[in-house]
């Protein structure tokens, strides 16, 4: 094989998974609150996720819908033919303590072990089940990425410390900086 021809092969098996990921997103997703959103008619937005139409999907309409929507198929889809993989972080995940974020993932892990077990004896996989499994994945490593944030913040040192002599000050307790090396 030629360097023509696998390039070829690319783009056509990337263009399948986006096609793909377009159909998912618009089974999943309200077509006339998120065309109102972004200020496009209803039509139009399902004729660009529908690939048997001539209108595409503009890559800032593919990140726009992405914001709006909390949905990231389609971004997901376009950046794992490059072998990337997005990890979505919530602003509301960011209080989570390294426990909490260790368990979740727990649960995660755990459905997608449930999930291999159910499907293990399958030859294929429909579109809905790949597709959950997918969104489990993302899930999973998005609360992983959230578990190193969460050590990061525990291991920022006199940040910490401080914190913790603010907390106990605040409550009138006395903190002392005991060095366990003398």
């Amino acid at each position: 094989m030629n360097g023509t021809d696998s390039i070829g092969e690319f783009s056509r098996t990337k263009q399948g998974a986006f096609n793909e990921a377009c159909c998912v997103f618009a089974r999943s997703e309200n077509m006339a609150r998120l065309a109102e959103v972004i200020g496009m008619s209803p039509t139009m937005l399902r004729n660009k996720l529908n690939p048997e139409q001539p209108h595409v999907l503009s890559c800032v309409e593919a990140i726009t819908l992405a914001k709006v929507s909390g949905n990231h198929t389609i971004v997901n889809s376009l950046l794992l033919g490059l072998g990337v993989v997005t990890a979505h972080i919530t602003s509301d995940s960011t209080e989570d303590t390294f426990v909490q974020s260790a368990l979740e993932n727990s649960i995660y892990s755990g459905e997608l072990s449930r999930m291999a077990l159910e499907y293990a004896g399958n030859h294929r996989l429909t579109r809905t089940q790949k597709h959950k499994i997918i969104h489990t994945a993302h899930t999973s490593i998005s609360i992983q990425v959230k578990l190193i944030r969460s050590l990061e913040k525990l291991n920022q040192g006199g940040c910490l410390l401080k914190a913790i002599e603010e907390a106990a000050d605040a409550n009138g307790l006395f903190v002392s900086n005991i060095n366990s090396e003398q």
